[in-house]
């Protein structure tokens, strides 16, 4: 069963060319960045607010001070939370990128078959439009799916700025 699965993955990057295995490593790339934002957020970031929260509790400030304090932690917690977002959307947008580079090598094979052989043999040239086709279409895949989960985690970031912010204000 797991052979004919890793022949069924086998197959298919053999017909998606050298720019598929790009496509998949920068996918690896995203997937990873992407969980671990994720577990940050609800594993890492929760610790470091209890503590921030516990250490205002302690600490005991005059009232002009309050305010800079307050919008300095929440900037501070913010600048933590969206740690590596910007390359996460920039590795978003360079998946289909990728992916119309295969389309480019793809058509570039077709027509060097065509060329080479001075017919147009449909056989040879369905392998270089496979080869166009299959990286194109798994690096916008790969970038829709990076899309819906990273605007998942902005609001989620937004979120716990705006109630970092409330909690915050009740313990000041």
């Amino acid at each position: 069963m797991l052979g004919l699965i890793f022949d069924d993955f086998s197959s298919f990057f053999d017909k998606g060319g050298v720019v598929l295995y790009v496509v998949f490593i920068v996918a690896i790339f995203l997937w990873t960045l992407l969980l671990d934002r994720y577990i940050y957020l609800y594993h890492g970031y929760k610790k470091y607010k209890d503590t921030l929260l516990a250490n205002i509790k302690i600490e005991n400030f005059e009232s002009r001070f309050k305010d800079p304090i307050k919008e300095y932690l929440v900037e501070e917690s913010k600048q933590k939370l969206n740690y590596g977002l910007s390359f996460i959307k920039t590795l978003i947008i360079v998946c289909p990128l990728i992916g119309l580079l295969g389309t480019v090598t793809g058509m570039i094979e077709v027509f060097d078959v065509m060329a080479v052989q001075g017919t147009s043999d449909v056989k040879s040239m369905a392998n270089g439009v496979s080869m166009a086709t299959i990286p194109t279409m798994a690096g916008m895949v790969i970038a829709l799916s990076g899309i819906l989960f990273e605007k998942r985690l902005e609001l989620a970031i937004k979120y716990q700025i705006e109630k970092l912010h409330i909690d915050i204000s009740k313990v000041m």
